[in-house]
């Protein structure tokens, strides 16, 4: 949130525009909110450094709950839409850094690693811990192994 209040305050101020009192509690509330996200994201793995790992659990659940907000605020969604097609991102990311599948499986990846890497397998899918296997879902993955299809993934 703060790299979004400094682009459009500039402009702001050198436009002259007023902003409407309610806009700006809405942005000082959003921009506490990054502060105290920003300051969890320091709390939480200085805790578990500390040995403290249960705090560190807690304070990433917290987070997690400021960055709802966010998404609820920012339209996260539309986001992706700019995103996967926008040719200038296509090009910083199609064919850079592959992974092929020897590499991947050598190298001990998992989760979004693997898959993107061409690896049809999810831990979710294949130990059927917790509840997973009551979900009709499919394994997502790219067989291209490059930064895309790790994004993708």
């Amino acid at each position: 949130m703060f790299t979004e209040a400094i682009t459009i305050n500039g402009p702001e101020q050198l436009g002259n525009i007023q902003v409407p009192k309610r806009a700006s509690y809405i942005r000082v509330i959003m921009l506490e909110l990054s502060r105290i996200a920003s300051h969890l994201l320091w709390l939480g793995p200085f805790m578990a450094d500390i040995g403290a790992q249960t705090p560190f659990f807690y304070i990433f659940r917290e987070r997690e709950l400021i960055y709802d907000l966010f998404e609820a605020a920012t339209g996260v969604a539309e986001y992706q839409k700019l995103i996967t097609r926008n040719p200038i991102f296509l090009e910083r990311v199609e064919g850079i850094g592959i992974i092929g599948q020897d590499e991947a499986l050598n190298w001990g990846l998992s989760g979004p690693m693997l898959r993107a890497s061409g690896i049809e397998w999810d831990l979710r899918k294949v130990d059927h811990y917790e509840s997973y296997d009551e979900f009709d879902r499919q394994v997502q993955w790219q067989r291209e192994g490059d930064s895309l299809a790790r994004y993708l993934v």
